[in-house]
This record gives structure tokens, sequence and C-alpha cells, in this order.
């Protein structure tokens, strides 16, 4: 976690502007205060990049955009934002040659976004967390150089349920998936009503059990299999296929 920390700390001193890339899903999960606190006392220039944007309604956009100033929404999928970023970042470079930290946690879409100024696939991007290994250094559009940081959680962010939900711990490596697909059910339960087309009653369980047999994921015997569905709901969360509207 030290060589984390010394990772950041050279990134925020050798860049002119840093983007602080969050899940438009749940920015205030993905933002780092820490880190933001760090780019303000180094006196630099910092961005927010709303990332997964189409995985928001435009109501939910508008509100964000009042809270998080300055900020740019994305979408590698769509291929939405990446001119109205490097705009944004001229602006504050004026023109000039600069260099741009990338910082985020893990599976936020920190290669996304360098992959979308540099209008072609050159840092690698997984879903699965823990790609980028060390601080990466690309050449992108017009003057500009990106420098990508290893997501890396800090040891006072080690609670599982937020880990999960901004896609930092794999759900194959997870011991007990079905609590924490319950959680996240209960915690959006009109999302999972809408994307597994099954009305919710009230537990998380008995919605799994429900969805899962709808679905077919199941055991010998015809008993729901809770644990590979738990882990399906989990990493489908995690790859953005659910759409959160608000």
């Amino acid at each position: 976690m030290a060589n984390f920390w010394r990772v950041v700390n050279k990134v925020i001193g050798n860049a002119d502007i840093l983007l602080l890339v969050l899940d438009s899903r749940m920015p205030d999960l993905t933002r780092s205060r820490e880190i933001e606190h760090k780019i303000r006392k180094a006196d630099k220039t910092l961005i927010y990049v709303l990332n997964k944007c189409d995985l928001v309604s435009k109501e939910e956009m508008e509100k964000l955009s009042k809270k998080y100033v300055p900020g740019v929404f994305v979408s590698n999928k769509e291929k939405l934002g990446g001119t109205l970023l490097f705009k944004k970042i001229l602006e504050f470079s004026q023109g000039e040659k600069c260099t741009v930290g990338v910082l985020g946690y893990p599976n936020v879409g920190k290669s996304s976004v360098i992959n979308l100024l540099k209008g072609r696939k050159s840092a690698r991007v997984s879903s699965t967390s823990g790609q980028t290994r060390g601080a990466q250094f690309f050449s992108a559009k017009g003057k500009l150089k990106l420098i990508d940081t290893p997501g890396v959680l800090s040891f006072k962010e080690q609670d599982m349920e937020k880990r999960i939900m901004i896609g930092s711990t794999n759900p194959q490596q997870i011991k007990d998936p079905d609590y924490y697909a319950a959680k996240l059910i209960e915690k959006f339960p009109k999302l999972f009503e809408d994307y597994f087309d099954e009305k919710y009653s009230g537990d998380g369980y008995d919605f799994l059990e429900t969805a899962a047999i709808k679905k077919k994921i199941l055991m010998k015997g015809g008993k729901p299999d809770l644990l590979r569905f738990s882990r399906k709901v989990l990493q489908d969360w995690q790859r953005g296929k659910m759409h959160i509207q608000k």
C-alpha cells in the first residue's frame, strides 16, 4: 500500500492535470477524497471523469453535473465524451503541451478513458480488476502525454460490500457471493426487477432463488444454485449490464 501512495504522489507531482475517473452509477463510492486533497494541495488541476454514463439516466447526469465540477461524462462502450474530455483538457492547458495523470479505483475504467483520448486501443482494458500492474505512459492526441496508474484500494477502505460494488473484487473469489448479491438487490430492487423481469418481494434471498429458477441455474434435484447464480449477478453488475434509472 505504501508503494501505491508513492506512485500516486509521483503521478500528481509529474502531471499538470489530473483526471479522477469515477463510476457514474456510484460516484460517491468511487471517489477518493484523500487523492482529491493531495491534488489540490499540490495546486494541480482536477477534472472529474464520470465514466459509464450510458448506465445512468439523463436526469441523474444533470444532478451529477452540478456536483462534480469541472466534470465530463464519458462512455467507452458507446464511444461518448472523448472529444469533450480532450477539449476540457485543452481548455485548462491553454493548448500547450501537458502531462495528464489518470487516477481512480480499480475497474472504474481508467484504461478505457485513456483509449478514448488516444482514439485507439493502447492501454489494457478488462472488466476484472488488477490488469494495470504499474504506472504506464502513453502519448495521446495533440500535445498530451498520459500516465495510467494501478488501481489499488487504500487500506482504510477494506469494506467488502463497497469493493464488490465498485468492481475491485472478482466475484469468483468471493466466499459468500449470495450474501453480497442479496445486499445489492435490496439496495437497488427496481434495477433487478427490470433486469430479471421478476417481482421483488422485499427479500434479496427470495429474489435470488426465484430468479435462479427462472434462469434455470440449478443444482441436481432442481434446487437453485445460489452460489453460481449470485456470482453471475455480481459479475453482470460489475460489467455494467444493469442500467440505474433514478
